[in-house]
């Protein structure tokens, strides 16, 4: 049986040097500073996982935010998929995966949006990420979901983040896609907030740290167990499916 794992990173598969625990392993250094970490037992059901079955992680983080992670000597993902699926890192390569539909309307739409928000003093950071959606952060005394925005593009929220992506570029029209390139009979999916919503729905199975409706969901603990929990048990159903 051939078996699709696509994960979600930041909160999901690693999480901040905010909540590291004693014994926690270094995965990105930012700045000199370490940033994120994975636990041993996390990092250990991974490498075992990945050696009978597809990973693919798909996150937000740009193409140079993916590549400040470091695994391990003996691991590493053969494919990725970054921008929110706007490209699919292939080992060395970086390859356009649903970034055909940022085109030139949408281009100019994203350049507007940043030049309207880049002067305005709620956010503290305005960026085009990859040619594919902006990024702001909202100041830490305002609520991001409290924010609305005069576009048709999709505002999403994570804490003091805000995503615009254009329509279709999501992580589950991404999901469909990597189903497409590998034919599997079986996907497991996890992640931890709204953007990973639109993959998660698609999954066989769904691992997510709050409750949600739908049949295919596992509610599990947040970071940093919840890797540890969903590994575990993706393991264990590996054990069930040979």
């Amino acid at each position: 049986m051939k078996i699709l794992f696509a994960c979600d990173l930041d909160g999901t598969l690693i999480h901040s040097h905010k909540i590291r625990r004693d014994g926690d392993i270094c995965v990105e250094l930012y700045d000199g500073h370490e940033q994120s970490f994975i636990s041993p037992r996390a990092l250990d059901l991974l490498k075992k996982i990945s050696a009978q079955i597809i990973f693919v992680p798909i996150t937000t983080r740009s193409i140079a935010q993916y590549h400040r992670i470091f695994w391990t000597e003996d691991f590493s993902p053969k494919v990725a998929v970054v921008a929110n699926g706007s490209y699919i890192l292939v080992g060395e390569r970086c390859e356009n995966f649903l970034r055909e539909i940022v085109d030139e309307k949408i281009s100019a739409e994203l350049e507007n949006l940043r030049e309207k928000y880049s002067t305005d003093d709620r956010f503290d950071i305005c960026r085009i990420v990859d040619e594919s959606f902006l990024f702001l952060r909202c100041r830490d005394d305002l609520d991001a979901e409290k924010i609305s925005f005069d576009t048709k593009f999709i505002a999403q929220h994570t804490g003091k983040k805000i995503y615009l992506f254009p329509d279709g570029l999501n992580k589950g029209a991404a999901l469909k896609k990597l189903a497409e390139k590998f034919s599997p009979d079986k996907i497991f999916c996890a992640g931890d907030s709204e953007i990973d919503l639109p993959m998660l729905e698609l999954a066989d199975v769904a691992f997510f740290p709050k409750k949600f409706g739908g049949k295919n969901f596992v509610t599990c603990s947040s970071a940093p167990t919840f890797a540890e929990e969903f590994l575990q048990q993706i393991s264990e159903q590996l054990l069930w499916l040979k």
